[in-house]
């Protein structure tokens, strides 16, 4: 199946869910069935990555959803997949190999403080606990960590390990638990795949998060699966089995794979015209940047590890979708009570009354979402934007 990438973007736009959003926090559970890895980053000029991926999905999202459903319903839990992620809870078997994986690594420290092991899994018994409650076992002697702390160390080491989970968060603070306090038992006791089905599993997660891979040029999405050769084979197995096939698009060259829910959109794509999205840096859309170019024919440069000097756009610029089209960027700062558009680029003149409709629509949505009152726009646009709520 050859596709035009005209169509392409139509489709991505339908099966990521921009055209038609989610609302409560019942759909927002429920696109994690769809989607089922959403990347986690702490950055908050206006909102954290994890936060805005599923804002650009569910009409009235609010952070407070996903705090819920992590740790309160523990229907979801945090672990590496595609970086530092957010995954269903029924996924949670899948990643128990590697986290043995990480007990053999660190299977000398775990020796070498044995005694902080033991305290630290002792209170544990007793609720959750934070680095903070144990300060008084000082610094660490390595320079390999981003902490000194050697709590930090510790429980961090334990937590990649599996030993214990992520009880909650307060503010940046991770509060850590025993597995058995919020993974239900059901979950605990299912069978750990061998190293094989588990890259699979994974292979399956990330098809199902972006809905159009290559098993090239996006390295960091295939980390915990191997090289290029390794995740071909991989992801022709599970074309063989039928939960995945693989297309073509014009311009892109080699082969690609899609969701096998998704085959009628790829056959007939409809879309629920007009609107505007913004795309948080770390979409999964946005996963494989070059094959994102490709198919919306404008680059996507997060350019926050740029020096300010060397920036084209802005610090935190987020990709603006209007209807399938990515047509510029909007860079947004949250400052108390209002939202400031520090810059917005447009790659084209749009001069459709439409567009500034659906993008005054989005700005309230997102006001809303950052619950703010108003918004300032401090870049010269010729679009009439102004907004209060």
């Amino acid at each position: 199946m050859k596709i035009a990438a005209e169509k392409a973007r139509k489709v991505l736009c339908k099966v990521h869910g921009f055209d038609s959003l989610g609302k409560g926090k019942k759909d927002t559970a429920q696109l994690f069935n769809k989607i089922p890895c959403i990347q986690v980053d702490p950055i908050n000029p206006a909102g954290k990555n994890h936060d805005l991926t599923l804002f650009s999905r569910i009409r009235d999202y609010r952070p407070e959803y996903l705090s819920e459903l992590l740790y309160e319903d523990n229907l979801l839990f945090e672990y590496y997949c595609k970086m530092l992620s957010i995954l269903p809870i029924d996924t949670y078997p899948v990643f128990k190999s590697r986290m043995e994986e990480q007990r053999k690594k660190f299977s000398s420290l775990f020796k070498k403080y044995s005694d902080e092991i033991d305290h630290i899994m002792k209170i544990l018994e007793d609720g959750p606990v934070s680095s903070i409650e144990l300060k008084e076992m000082g610094t660490t002697d390595t320079e390999t960590w981003r902490t000194t702390k050697q709590s930090n160390r510790l429980l961090r080491s334990l937590w990649l390990s599996g030993k214990i989970c992520i009880s909650h968060r307060e503010g940046g603070r991770k509060y850590y638990t025993l597995p058995e306090k919020v993974i239900p038992e059901r979950i605990l006791q299912k069978e750990v795949p061998d190293d094989e089905e588990t890259k699979k599993k994974i292979a399956e997660i990330i098809v199902s998060s972006s809905r159009l891979v290559s098993p090239s040029k996006a390295s960091a999405q295939w980390k915990s699966i191997g090289g290029v050769k390794e995740v071909t084979a991989i992801l022709e197995e599970l074309k063989d089995v039928g939960k995945i096939f693989s297309i073509e698009i014009d311009g892109w060259r080699g082969r690609l794979y899609a969701h096998i829910d998704d085959k009628k959109y790829w056959e007939a794509p409809e879309l629920n015209l007009p609107f505007v999205r913004f795309l948080a840096p770390l979409d999964p859309l946005l996963w494989n940047r070059e094959l994102f170019s490709c198919i919306f024919k404008n680059e996507y440069v997060w350019e926050i590890y740029k020096k300010k000097e060397d920036r084209t756009y802005g610090y935190y610029c987020l990709p603006i979708l209007y209807n399938d089209e990515y047509v510029g960027l909007i860079e947004p700062y949250q400052d108390d009570d209002v939202l400031e558009i520090k810059n917005l680029h447009l790659f084209r003149d749009i001069e459709e009354d439409r567009f500034t409709s659906e993008l005054k629509k989005e700005l309230f949505r997102y006001m809303e979402f950052l619950d703010v009152s108003d918004v300032n726009i401090k870049t010269k646009t010729g679009l009439q934007l102004e907004c209060t709520i």
